[in-house]
Order: structure tokens, then C-alpha cells, then sequence
């Protein structure tokens, strides 16, 4: 069986780049043919430890919330349901690389392929020979929170027989992708991707690999998935959540309506909750970390109640 690799990157920091670098090195390992397809540059360097390397220029993304899924934080039976944790969606970005491995596997005759994520390492090889394996029998093997189909699909690690890629897959359609996970729920693009191979083809469920057998990646800052603003329907206000993961103090500067200055000072590791005001009398939105812009938004008053349903704090029953 001739399988090929694929690592699927964006690294547009340093960091980001060296732990690229140890995926990639972590995949040598197997023997197997590389394919790093990336929507930042890469180092030469890392090029060279791949047979494939391809750049995208197009990082295609979209704020629109109707492609965004709600994630959450609870704390003294409280819950705080987000649709903006998530600043961005990057299905369109990703769909595209999935295509053109897609393209290089059934051009060049690779029997199948297997996907990791730029943040990972793979630290036990036999785990891609076990999915070739299975692909004998099985079309696609994907890991999910439970092990079976009705749980979250693990994106970091999938497997999948080239000759039974579903068209989506394998040929990028953006108004497909967009039309399909608005009408998904929940709406989380891993959710998307599980639901295309279940309904092309026999799927193997499996657990996710243990942690001395793949090392998952974190979450990066600069995606900015530790903050949300939301709306308080008890006391009208809009307000900013801020939930540090960071080894030093951070200092966050709120902006409402271009005039009213709000900073707050974020302990490591520490979360925090600061009144914006009353909603409906807020325009706008700038968030600073003294460094630079990480989120601004215009609030007019059809997005307004909008953001209401879609960003809020409840009590826990």
C-alpha cells in the first residue's frame, strides 16, 4: 500500500513554526511520503523534510456568525453561551488544502492518506500503519471523543482510502461548505467533516489515541479563542469575558464607542468579567493587548439583537 502524509499548516509566528517543525520531524519517522500544504510561508528548511509543499495563498476565512458554533464557560452556576468565543471560520481555508492533497494523492497513485494537524506529534508510528490497515476493509478511520459516531470528531488525526474520497473532499465548493454548515447543528466544522464520510462511505470509529501515542496540539493565543463579549439580559449590559492562559500579567485595553476607556488587568491564568455598559447604547467595540487591534465590532440594531441570542450568560438549573 503506498500511503502518503499530509500536515495541514497555518504558522504565521515563530512558535508556531517550531512546533511544525516537531510534527514534521515526529512523521519522519514512519517512512512515509510528506505532503505540509500551508496558508503561511515556511522555512526552507522544513520544505526540504517534505516530498510535497504547497502554499496557499488565498488563507480563505469568513466572521460571518452563521458559520460559527457556540462554545462556553460556567462558573458558580453560571454559563456564559458564546457564538463569537470563535473569532473566525476557518472551514473555507481548510476544505481547500483537504482538495488539493486530495488532487496529489489520486494524480500521483497513493493508496491512502492520513491527516495531521501542524501542532501535533505523532509519537507511536504503528498508529498509521493500523489505520492502512483498516483501510483495507473501511473507507475512512476517524477518532471521536467516544470512540463511535455519535461523539466529537478528533480532528487532529484522521485517515482516509483515496479511492473512496467523497466529491467534497476532494473537489473544493465553497457555496457547498457555507450552505451545509448553516443549516448544521451543532455547528462545528469537525461536525461537517464527519457527517461527509459518514454518508460516503463505511467508517471505523475509534477513541482517540492515548497521549504517549499523539501529542495534540494547544491552542494558540493569536487565534483569540479566550475571550467573548456577551450580553446580560438581567441587567441589559453588553460585557467582555477574558480568560488568561498566559504566565504573565496581561493588561487589555477596552475601547466602547471610540471615547470610553475601560482597562483591565488580567492575573496569570486568571479570568475576568468587566460591564461594557448598557447594550443598546454601544455602537462599537475595540479590545487592545497594548500591542495591537484583536477584535473590534460594529453593533447596529439588527446585529444588535442578534448578538443577544447569540452571546449571553445564563443560570445553571
Amino acid at each position: 500500500m503506498k500511503d502518503l502524509i499530509f500536515i495541514t499548516a497555518f504558522c504565521p509566528t515563530e512558535e508556531q513554526e517550531r512546533v511544525l517543525e516537531k510534527c514534521v520531524d515526529s512523521v519522519l519517522q514512519c517512512g512515509k511520503d510528506i505532503a505540509l500544504i500551508s496558508h503561511s510561508h515556511i522555512p526552507i528548511h522544513i520544505q526540504k523534510k517534505c516530498q510535497y509543499y504547497l502554499y496557499d495563498h488565498l488563507n480563505d476565512t469568513s466572521d460571518d456568525y452563521n458559520l460559527l458554533g457556540h462554545n462556553h464557560f460556567s462558573f458558580n452556576n453560571q454559563k456564559i453561551q458564546s457564538r463569537f468565543f470563535s473569532k473566525t471560520f476557518y472551514g473555507f481555508a481548510i476544505y481547500r488544502m483537504f482538495s488539493m492533497v486530495s488532487q496529489i494523492a489520486i494524480n500521483f497513485g497513493y493508496d491512502n492518506i492520513h491527516h495531521i494537524e501542524y501542532d501535533c506529534e505523532l509519537l507511536d508510528k504503528t498508529l498509521i500503519d493500523k489505520n492502512s490497515d483498516y483501510l483495507k476493509e473501511y473507507d475512512s478511520v476517524i477518532c471521536t471523543d467516544n470512540g463511535k459516531k455519535d461523539g466529537f470528531l478528533f480532528g487532529s488525526f484522521k485517515s482516509f482510502k483515496v479511492s473512496s474520497l467523497p466529491e467534497h473532499f476532494k473537489n473544493y465548493n465553497r457555496d457547498f461548505i457555507e450552505n451545509e454548515m448553516k443549516v448544521l447543528e451543532p455547528k462545528q466544522l469537525e461536525f461537517f467533516t464527519k457527517n461527509l464520510f459518514m454518508n460516503n462511505g463505511k467508517v471505523l470509529f475509534q477513541n482517540e489515541p492515548s497521549e504517549d501515542k499523539f501529542k495534540r496540539g494547544k491552542a494558540f493565543y493569536n487565534r483569540n479563542l479566550h475571550y467573548t463579549l456577551y450580553y446580560n439580559p438581567i441587567d441589559l449590559t453588553l460585557n467582555i469575558f477574558y480568560n488568561s492562559i498566559n504566565d504573565n500579567e496581561e493588561n487589555i485595553v477596552v475601547i466602547v464607542n471610540k471615547e470610553k476607556v475601560i482597562n483591565i488587568s488580567v492575573k496569570p491564568n486568571h479570568w475576568h468579567i468587566r460591564s461594557l455598559g448598557v447594550f443598546d447604547n454601544i455602537n462599537h467595540v475595540r479590545i487592545d493587548n497594548l500591542k495591537k487591534v484583536i477584535y473590534e465590532k460594529t453593533f447596529d440594531d439588527k446585529f444588535r439583537e442578534v448578538f443577544k441570542i447569540k452571546a449571553y450568560i445564563m443560570d445553571i438549573e
